[in-house]
């Protein structure tokens, strides 16, 4: 069987709808999808999850919180470290089945472990020169459907990852009428991949999900949390995530001490709330409409925190084992940690 894998980032499961979304529709109508949609990791973020969907580690065990992980007692962008696990193209590499990939975000293939797919794209990681890009320097739905177009499909697993309803969102808000009409346009183009696989439809199973949602950060200000730690001289570092952020202690405080300062950080002025993870790291998480960072916000919509783990979970596809996994997510809610023992099991390796 062919098992194919897409991201849509940031897409929101409340958007799907008969009339917005039609392709989306008509493969969770013909299929499956979560009532409630999937649930994200924590902190609600791209990389981290992204490497935990071809892993199925957890952040316990990567050290990958969000977009920034902590390892070997430093912040390391986490596409910058990679998956920190065994992989699902490592495994299909073992059982000499092919995988491919293609992707919108250039930095997911170090994040996911896809270079060492059969064919990746963009190759090496760069999108080539004449790649067309959003305004975030990433490659453009189309550039990705291009792409695809050309990439031979005869394999056995095969990644797809649109990015731009992430940069619309974080540009004009998740709300707004740009970022809608975005939602179209990747829908269409997400039909355009869906019509790739025609071909081999009947032996095919598609996991469509997206790794997060958004959240309007339409407040003036943002909650500077680790400029506030400096100033208290607190014994932690702090690493920003949009509307999430990470707080590691220093090996030399207590327990004790350290849920002292907890308490105190969700205290502080535009701060909601806050999860002990581990011993040594703290997540916070900012109110509704603040994110952490400097000055005022950099964006219109971003994600991090607890309200932004609904994830879209769509079963579709020929093969039969589309109606068992599909029953699987309409009465289980999955989450980010489901899709790769999912993988792995439906591809024997």
């Amino acid at each position: 069987m062919r098992v194919v894998f897409v991201v849509l980032d940031a897409f929101p499961h409340s958007a799907i709808s008969k009339e917005l979304t039609p392709n989306l529709w008509r493969q969770a109508s013909q299929g499956a999808i979560a009532p409630e949609g999937g649930e994200s990791l924590m902190l609600s973020v791209t990389y981290s999850n992204h490497a935990a969907f071809m892993t199925g580690l957890s952040a316990v065990e990567t050290g990958h919180w969000g977009n920034w992980a902590w390892i070997d007692n430093e912040f390391v962008r986490t596409y910058d470290s990679g998956p920190r696990g065994r992989t699902i193209f490592d495994d299909c590499k073992q059982a000499d089945l092919r995988a491919v990939a293609a992707v919108g975000d250039h930095k997911l293939l170090a994040t996911m472990g896809a270079l060492e797919a059969d064919v990746s794209w963009p190759p090496a990681g760069t999108p080539p020169p004449e790649t067309p890009l959003d305004p975030y320097g990433y490659p453009k739905d189309e550039a990705v459907i291009e792409a695809a177009a050309k990439i031979d499909l005869d394999a056995d697993f095969v990644l797809f990852h649109l990015n731009e309803p992430d940069t619309s969102m974080h540009m004009y808000g998740p709300d707004s009428r740009e970022a809608t009409s975005q939602y179209g346009h990747s829908d269409n183009s997400y039909g355009l991949l869906i019509d790739l696989l025609r071909p081999q439809w009947k032996d095919t199973l598609v996991i469509t999900v997206s790794d997060h949602c958004q959240e309007s950060t339409d407040h003036p200000e943002c909650v500077n949390l680790r400029d506030h730690a400096k100033d208290a001289d607190w014994p932690v570092q702090v690493r920003n995530d949009g509307t999430g952020a990470t707080v590691v202690a220093s090996p030399d405080i207590s327990d004790q001490e350290f849920k002292l300062l907890q308490a105190e950080i969700v205290q502080l002025d535009g701060i909601e709330g806050g999860m002990t993870v581990s011993p040594s790291i703290f997540l916070a998480w900012t109110e509704p409409h603040r994110m952490f960072g400097r000055g005022e916000p950099l964006t219109q919509g971003n994600h991090g925190s607890p309200r932004c783990t609904q994830q879209v979970a769509i079963i579709s596809g020929g093969h039969p084992q589309c109606q068992v996994l599909g029953s699987a997510i309409t009465t289980t809610r999955p989450g980010t940690l489901t899709w790769a023992p999912t993988i792995r099991d439906l591809l024997g390796i």
